[in-house]
């Protein structure tokens, strides 16, 4: 049953196809989520592990926006482009690496010491250890 839900919800997000409008230099929006998305070299340069990840997007001011958030898996997974490889992000993104990036979401409310990852070389996605560090890329709703 769980594989079952996972193929429908892949599925589904392969339909969706973000919408990314440039907002600034230092920003994008998803025009079909209502979602801001960090696009700064900060982004290319700093890995964290996944408290250091979560505190950077709680403190970040960015564009006169604040109360940013580390995006949960759903989120993170809507920005990936399935018809593109390294990297799997819509191309008006300045700023990337190819490679993982943290998700809120934890393994098994976070007993594990594991959170999901979006690698964005493939468009995949993992569990990995919290304590690894690896890049952020913030997001705010603006729908809230």
């Amino acid at each position: 049953m769980k594989i079952l839900k996972i193929i429908i919800f892949v599925s589904l997000l392969t339909c969706l196809n973000a919408q990314m409008v440039k907002q600034s230099e230092s920003t994008l929006k998803d025009s079909k989520t209502n979602l801001l998305w960090q696009d700064t070299k900060e982004g290319t340069i700093i890995r964290r592990d996944f408290l250091e990840a979560q505190n950077y997007c709680q403190n970040l001011e960015l564009d006169g926006y604040k109360n940013w958030q580390m995006p949960n898996f759903l989120e993170l997974f809507s920005i990936v482009d399935t018809k593109s490889y390294n990297p799997t992000l819509p191309k008006e993104f300045k700023y990337f690496v190819s490679d993982n990036y943290w998700s809120s979401k934890t393994f098994g409310h976070g007993a594990s010491g594991e959170a999901f990852v979006v690698n964005f070389l493939s468009g995949a996605f993992n569990r990995e250890l919290m304590v690894d560090k690896f890049y952020i890329r913030c997001v705010k709703d603006l729908s809230k």
